[in-house]
């Protein structure tokens, strides 16, 4: 068997229009025209918001999904100015709170982190740049 790549991931979420709204307008989305549920980015990868009446799962940075960027800076200057609050984790685990996106955002494993409205964890990494300087998949 030979993977190809990463087609989709599923979020479960108790307000549907709230992280359809998160999902789009905060990180880019785009809804697929048919299938309301279904968000894309263009570049090969979707996000499928799974309705869910069970309880949340306790938050846990562990669990998340990681987006590529091309600048680590930008992104971070992108959602301070959405009104967000990214952050960073030390190497303890401990919330490192981004206030400006100038500086080397080098806390921890180097990568950025931001809580979704319903507490879901997103990372956004730059190739290249903190763990990824050290580890990478070797692939671009």
């Amino acid at each position: 068997m030979t993977l190809k790549g990463v087609h989709h991931a599923a979020i479960a979420t108790h307000d549907m229009d709230l992280l359809t709204d998160f999902y789009t307008r905060v990180i880019g989305f785009q809804q697929h025209p048919e299938k309301s549920n279904w968000l894309h980015t263009g570049h090969g990868f979707s996000l499928h918001l799974m309705p869910s009446d069970r309880e949340r799962a306790p938050y846990d940075p562990s669990r998340h999904i990681a987006f590529e960027v091309e600048s680590l800076n930008e992104c971070a200057r992108y959602l301070l100015d959405q009104g967000q609050r990214p952050y960073q984790l030390s190497n303890e685990q401990k919330r490192v709170e981004v206030k400006s996106a100038e500086g080397p955002l080098d806390a921890g494993i180097g990568t950025l982190f931001l809580d979704d409205p319903e507490d879901n964890t997103i990372e956004f990494v730059e190739r290249g740049r903190g763990i990824l300087a050290e580890y990478d998949d070797g692939f671009a």
